[in-house]
């Protein structure tokens, strides 16, 4: 066996498939023709998968037929070469049974392969002056996130495997008070979601100003005091901004005192104190690059994912994170799908946050999920949707008891809007009938 090769698991797959009509859709769904090394094996594959997608038989004379056809035959090495693909399995060598497993063999070599291509692709791009460095890197990540996402096919697994998984989750959630991810931070919303689950991929879409980056601080703040290393893109922020904001949420002193400390009294200091070193002992990393290309976001969060075990992130905000596309729909798509395939291949949380489009019925008009905007693939990649609502009275002030966390989209879940209340002075969301029990 070669490093980049399995040639004889290519044989072997492929007499499985001529043998046995049942292998054919244990390995379709996991293997392309482009998988096999030599150019034969790609040719009678393609052969095999055409006859099988047009419900015919596959067999040594129908895929031999088929080749004929295509004028294929004597390239592949006739049909001689094509009776004894069948060698192994007939010999027991090999057997049927183990057929997905062959198949995995011949992934990892593809994926061997065109990671050994890639590198070669670096050096030629190094040694070219007409290319850019940032170019270069750009271009080995975006071809790293394709490589990744290929790798993620899997075939369906029986409900025998499936049950334990599903009583594990049931059992963590009635020890839990129904919380199986990571607390939001809002115990109304954990029980609605079951918490920010790893796989997932969640959404938070407000307009400026209306309690997106509030909710994101609050997120990252609870798995921050739980012990969850938490990393925060802020892309809008200054890290010294977010800083502040978890000062007003964990002391007594507001959030406009600590924009404002000119007006704070001796005493007060030594509880600012005493609260920075609360949040100094979390595990939490705050990147506040003014801009980011995604492929730097996932270089970025792939290394503190293996360094600091890092299990949640939050990217504020979607829009400003460079990804390419010509198009905004194309591009805010890009992200959201790098983004899904991050928190499922490392198994984390994210939570991206997102602007919505400016209502139609005015600065009061709850949001809705068409208000996202390029609403179409951030919806389709979201596992759960948020979108705070904070009404103004009159006179232009907000309300803060009339608040609502709309859940938009929830997989886990059902839909509909929890009844919140927005502390100004904290700048952090909390369920209205808590408030109105413990008053503050």
């Amino acid at each position: 066996m070669e490093a980049l090769t399995h040639v004889d698991a290519e044989k072997t797959i492929l007499g499985c498939l001529l043998l046995d009509p049942g292998c054919l859709y244990r390995v379709l769904p996991l293997v392309k023709a482009q998988d096999f090394c030599l150019d034969a094996h790609r040719r009678i594959y393609h052969a095999i998968a055409e006859l099988a997608e047009a419900g015919k038989p596959v067999d040594d004379m129908t895929v031999t037929d088929a080749l004929i056809a295509k004028g294929q035959l004597e390239v592949i090495g006739g049909v001689g070469y094509l009776v004894a693909l069948s060698d192994n399995v007939t010999s027991e060598i090999a057997r049927t049974a183990n057929v997905e497993h062959y198949a995995q063999l011949i992934l990892d070599k593809s994926r061997r392969r065109r990671a050994r291509g890639l590198g070669q692709c670096l050096v030629d791009a190094t040694d070219d002056l007409s290319v850019s460095t940032n170019d270069c890197i750009e271009r080995v990540q975006a071809s790293l996130l394709e490589i990744e996402s290929a790798s993620e096919k899997a075939a369906a697994r029986h409900v025998k495997e499936l049950m334990p998984e599903v009583l594990r989750e049931l059992e963590t959630q009635s020890q839990n008070q129904g919380l199986v991810g990571m607390s939001t931070g809002i115990p109304s919303l954990d029980i609605a979601t079951g918490g920010i689950r790893p796989g997932e991929l969640w959404t938070i879409g407000a307009l400026p100003g209306k309690g997106k980056t509030a909710l994101g601080i609050q997120i990252v703040l609870a798995s921050g005091d739980a012990g969850t290393p938490t990393y925060a893109f802020s892309l809008e922020m200054q890290g010294l901004e977010i800083g502040k904001r978890f000062l007003a949420a964990k002391s007594s002193l507001s959030a406009i005192q600590i924009r404002n400390p000119q007006a704070i009294s001796g005493e007060r200091w030594s509880e600012l104190l005493r609260a920075a070193g609360v949040i100094a002992e979390c595990p939490i990393y705050v990147d506040d690059r003014p801009s980011l290309k995604i492929q730097e976001l996932l270089a970025s969060a792939r290394l503190y994912i293996r360094r600091h075990g890092v299990k949640l992130i939050v990217v504020d905000y979607l829009r400003l994170v460079d990804a390419p596309g010509r198009e905004l729909r194309d591009r805010v798509g890009y992200v959201a799908n790098a983004l899904r395939q991050l928190a499922k291949s490392e198994r984390i949380g994210v939570v991206l946050l997102s602007q919505l489009r400016r209502p139609e019925g005015g600065i009061n008009a709850r949001p809705t999920m068409l208000d996202l905007k390029e609403s179409g693939d951030i919806e389709a990649h979201s596992h759960v949707v948020l979108l705070p609502y904070l009404p103004v009275g009159d006179d232009g002030r907000p309300v803060p008891e009339d608040g609502l966390l709309i859940i938009g989209k929830n997989r886990n879940g059902g839909v509909g809007s929890l009844p919140v209340y927005f502390d100004q002075k904290r700048l952090q969301f909390f369920d209205r009938t808590a408030c109105r029990e413990n008053p503050q």
